[in-house]
């Protein structure tokens, strides 16, 4: 009975998550739309800025490539993924504080916490730090069993994922704690989800399929002119990525601060 209710929290934290964004699409527009454009319209000024695909091909046409090129279009790249990063931070960040503080969005740019997005990313940098470290014993394991058999390498290779994915969202606390401003210790948010890695599995496998589904949807939708491609669109620049944060958000809301699901 248990195992059943633990099961059963992971449905639960799902369901909660997606119709969290489906309820309150308003607000996910004005949090969201605003820094999107932004962040294209930089983008665009960067693109001109740096003349990338003018060097790039001029480039190519040499013997060797031309380094000066290569430099130009390297930093076009690198300034692009500040920009897409930190829009990003900003979306999320704005997203977490509206469900956890109730923190409407009022006008049509919603705050830019510097600080915020700041502690988001040092949080998020050191959970990818952890998980590179652990990948590699992990990669000296899975490479030794490859050499024996390919199956055994595979499936190990998919157990790691599975395992590195469920501690992910076990320490994820740690993000929403950071965008309120009520920042938690990384033992801390591991202890607060002890005893749910398997409503955790469960929620990880109903992310896949969910996935799954939409890309299903989305394939039959291109096929409707304009209103197919707009709605696949909006599903995939919008809803989903709302949904994989307010799974955070919903993880924080009930194991750190007890919340009811509703």
């Amino acid at each position: 009975m248990v195992e059943r209710a633990e099961y059963m929290l992971g449905l639960a934290i799902f369901v909660h998550s997606v119709k969290m964004v489906l309820r309150n699409l308003k607000q996910a527009l004005q949090i969201s739309v605003v820094p999107a454009l932004i962040g294209g319209f930089l983008a665009i000024g960067l693109f001109f800025l740096f003349d990338a695909p003018h060097k790039q091909f001029e480039g190519a046409t040499a013997t060797t490539p031309d380094p000066t090129a290569v430099m130009t279009l390297l930093g076009f790249l690198f300034c692009i993924v500040i920009v897409v990063f930190v829009v990003m931070l900003w979306i999320v960040v704005s997203w977490h504080r509206f469900v956890l503080l109730e923190e409407y969005p009022s006008g049509l740019v919603p705050p830019f916490r510097f600080d915020r997005v700041l502690a988001y990313f040092g949080r998020l940098l050191m959970l990818f730090l952890l998980a590179f470290i652990l990948m590699i014993p992990a990669a000296l394991i899975m490479s030794m069993l490859a050499q024996s058999s390919a199956v055994l390498g595979a499936i190990f290779w998919v157990g790691l994922i599975v395992c590195l994915t469920i501690g992910f969202y076990r320490a994820s606390p740690i993000l929403p704690g950071a965008a309120i401003g009520k920042p938690i210790k990384l033992s801390e948010a591991w202890q607060a989800t002890s005893g749910a890695s398997g409503a955790i599995a469960l929620l990880v496998v109903l992310s896949i399929l969910f996935q799954i589904l939409l890309q299903l949807l989305a394939s039959l939708l291109l096929f409707i002119p304009i209103i197919g491609i707009l709605i696949v669109l909006f599903a995939s620049m919008l809803i989903v990525p709302l949904i994989n944060v307010s799974i955070l958000t919903t993880i924080y809301g009930v194991f750190i601060e007890k919340r009811e699901l509703t």
